[in-house]
């Protein structure tokens, strides 16, 4: 059937079928086919087990495989650390896909000599997400490097269970010249406060348009809604919003929050992996402080 259409068209076919999930099926098809829809599997990776690192590793290694190192550099855009478990293999990968867009890293920590490799590889995303609160830096360091390439390139960073404690690695944020928009996801409840947030907002690059505050479930059991509301206002910082994972409607105590976002955990994680359609997390918090800044505009010229 696809034997008779024209080249082009039976391409886009195969094409739109691998955006879609197939594209590992579409491979079986044809070595022409597979060359079409390689590129596309390839976009984006996540690490998330053996079953993943050791084929994608052998294919990296194997001096007859017929995918050069450039080939991942040129189309992994997309990658996901889900596991350390098998080290020196996710460090290889890592080093092959210096082209990587948008990393996220998720799993438990490096040992300090791999977390030293893997902070210094010629990674320079541009956006990143990534655990705080793991053991992120070599004994050694006691601050975030950020003159190292795998930062200087970050417009969007999500930082992952953020303690009190972990401030003092993460004090040089207003290095990040590139940086406008900061996600994060703090450890505790007892930090989800405007007090928490003005410190972390007073860290952040004057390039900042946006600062989502992760907040939980059960942030609002401590008797500190007047604080979520002056968030919520404006009052805190006009750039910074509330974001509950959890699906829309699903928290009803956030649902009275005119300014805020809920988003489900699933719904951020394939934005992270690449796989989401319509408008990302970070396109829906600018509308939110877009539509805020207006109705604060209203509000002053109704006054």
């Amino acid at each position: 059937m696809f034997s008779e259409l024209p080249q082009d068209i039976a391409r886009t076919v195969f094409e739109l079928a691998a955006e879609a999930g197939d594209g590992l099926s579409c491979a079986l098809v044809s070595k022409q086919v597979q060359s079409w829809v390689e590129p596309i599997i390839y976009r984006s990776v996540c690490l998330s087990g053996y079953s993943v690192i050791e084929p994608l590793h052998r294919t990296l290694t194997d001096p007859n495989t017929s995918k050069p190192a450039e080939y991942f550099a040129q189309h992994v855009k997309f990658l996901a650390v889900l596991t350390f478990a098998m080290e020196s293999k996710v460090i290889n990968i890592l080093r092959a896909c210096t082209g990587v867009r948008v990393l996220a890293s998720w799993g438990p920590s490096f040992g300090s000599d791999a977390m030293r490799e893997f902070l210094s590889s010629s990674l320079s995303p541009s956006r990143l997400s990534i655990v705080a609160e793991a053991n992120l830096l070599p004994q050694a360091r006691r601050r975030t490097d950020f003159s190292l390439p795998i930062f200087q390139s970050l417009t969007h960073l999500e930082l992952l269970c953020v303690s009190e404690d972990e401030w003092k690695h993460w004090d040089c944020l207003s290095s990040l010249s590139n940086l406008t928009h900061l996600s994060l996801d703090y450890a505790t409840v007892d930090l989800q406060n405007n007090e928490g947030t003005r410190r972390a907002l007073a860290l952040c690059p004057t390039s900042l348009r946006i600062f989502v505050i992760g907040i939980s479930p059960w942030a609002f059991s401590n008797g500190n809604e007047s604080e979520a509301q002056a968030i919520n206002n404006g009052d805190v910082d006009p750039r910074a919003i509330m974001a509950c994972w959890e699906k829309p409607g699903g928290n009803v105590r956030m649902s009275r929050y005119e300014y805020a976002l809920c988003c489900s955990s699933q719904d951020r994680m394939n934005e992270w992996m690449g796989k989401t359609t319509g408008k990302d997390f970070w396109e829906l918090a600018e509308e939110i402080v877009e539509r805020r800044r207006k109705w604060l505009q209203k509000m002053r010229s109704d006054s």
